[in-house]
């Protein structure tokens, strides 16, 4: 065999590769990104010096990126492209905003004499706070992280796991791993000694049934919209809001968001059954698996 030939054999066995491995190239993609992740927040610890583990973020999503590109792809495989893009992101925008208003409500009735909802700068895992610079730096933060998780979980997991599941079932195990993939944060917390068995347990059971329905959700307005702009658009603002909007007692600190932040994802899962019809009526097309042509 000549070198072209063998050349062209090896691009066909990339191309091929999401069709042979559907579970096992994403999950493969999954382990490089959490070692890019352990790395940055045990070793490097920048999420302590500079509130965020942006340099991770940066490099999972470009980890993505390549992936679609040696198997011969473009990002529109994972709903990164143009097709109806206003209505995907009104929709992942409006269902979010819709669901931090009911959020607001909640949380107002819940204040302490005294308390309100102010406008600051914190990262809730680490309790770091800043002005301007900071926020914009946690802002930055959101956009890479949300391209990163959206095109890691939904772009890849989900149109990978179709090739093999129907959408329930491909959901669930996206959201699962999306939910086990945020257990560095308790862990971390224990470890470092931050917070007590009992105090980490009660964090872990939050945290695993915030982001797992939380990932059903994105991957719901990722299946139904058939573009990744619904989700990233969602999360990135559900992201920016609790970075963003906080909880003041009277006597001026800053206190937990916890009555929000679980209401949030409650309301975008009641929310997100209004999804189905406006995508119907906007006749956006479902998602379809990995190279499959979109409807």
């Amino acid at each position: 065999m000549n070198s072209s030939g063998g050349m062209t054999l090896r691009h066909n066995d990339r191309h091929a590769l999401p069709a042979r491995w559907p579970v096992l190239a994403p999950l493969a993609l999954l382990g490089i990104a959490l070692l890019l992740r352990v790395f940055d927040i045990f070793v490097l610890r920048l999420d302590e010096r500079i509130g965020e583990i942006i340099l991770s973020k940066a490099l999972g999503f470009a980890l993505v990126v390549a992936y679609v590109w040696w198997v011969g792809e473009r990002v529109s495989a994972i709903g990164l492209h143009a097709r109806r893009l206003g209505s995907a992101l009104a929709i992942g925008a409006v269902l979010t905003a819709a669901a931090f208003v009911v959020a607001v409500i909640v949380q107002v009735l819940t204040f302490e004499p005294g308390a309100a909802l102010t406008i600051r700068a914190v990262d809730p895992k680490t309790g770091l706070a800043g002005g301007g610079a900071f926020a914009v730096l946690l802002i930055a933060g959101n956009v890479v992280n949300s391209f990163m998780e959206e095109g890691l979980f939904r772009g890849i997991m989900l149109t990978h796991f179709l090739r093999r599941w129907r959408f329930g079932a491909a959901n669930l195990l996206q959201a699962g791993l999306f939910a086990a993939w945020h257990l560095v944060w308790p862990l971390k917390a224990y470890l470092s000694g931050d917070a007590s068995l009992g105090g980490v347990l009660a964090q872990t059971g939050t945290l695993l049934l915030g982001t797992f329905v939380a990932g059903l959700v994105y991957g719901y307005l990722f299946w139904r919209t058939g573009s990744l702009w619904a989700p990233f658009i969602a999360h990135f603002l559900n992201n920016t809001t609790l970075n963003l909007v906080q909880v003041q007692s009277a006597s001026g600190e800053l206190q937990p968001a916890m009555v929000m932040s679980v209401v949030v994802v409650v309301a975008l899962a009641l929310l997100a059954f209004a999804v189905g019809r406006i995508a119907k009526r906007l006749r956006l097309p479902h998602l379809q698996a990995w190279g499959a042509e979109v409807g």
